[in-house]
C-alpha cells in the first residue's frame, strides 16, 4: 500500500497508518478484496466525502454499490490498468 505524504490519513480496512478515520475516503476500487469492497460500500452509504477511483463498467456489468451513492465526475478511454 503507498499513499502520498499530503493525505491527512492512511489506511486500508481497520488497518490505520497515520491519521484518523473521520477524513475524506479516496478508494482504488480494483485493488480491493470483494469483502473489502462490500465494508466499503456500507460505509460509502453513511457519508458524503469519498472519491472512488474505478474501471468504466461495461454495459451488460451490474450497477456497483458506490454508483448508486455517488456521482461521476469525470470519465477516460482505454484500459490503463
Amino acid at each position: 500500500m503507498s499513499a502520498p505524504p499530503f493525505f491527512q490519513s492512511a489506511g486500508r480496512g481497520d488497518l490505520k497508518f497515520w491519521g484518523e478515520d473521520d477524513r475524506p475516503t479516496a478508494v482504488v476500487w480494483k485493488s480491493l478484496s470483494e469483502s473489502e469492497q462490500e465494508q466499503y460500500s456500507k460505509k460509502m452509504g453513511k457519508s458524503k466525502d469519498w472519491v472512488v477511483w474505478c474501471r468504466s463498467r461495461k454495459k451488460d456489468e451490474e450497477q456497483r454499490p458506490f454508483e448508486v451513492d455517488g456521482k461521476k465526475s469525470s470519465q477516460t478511454t482505454g484500459d490503463h490498468t
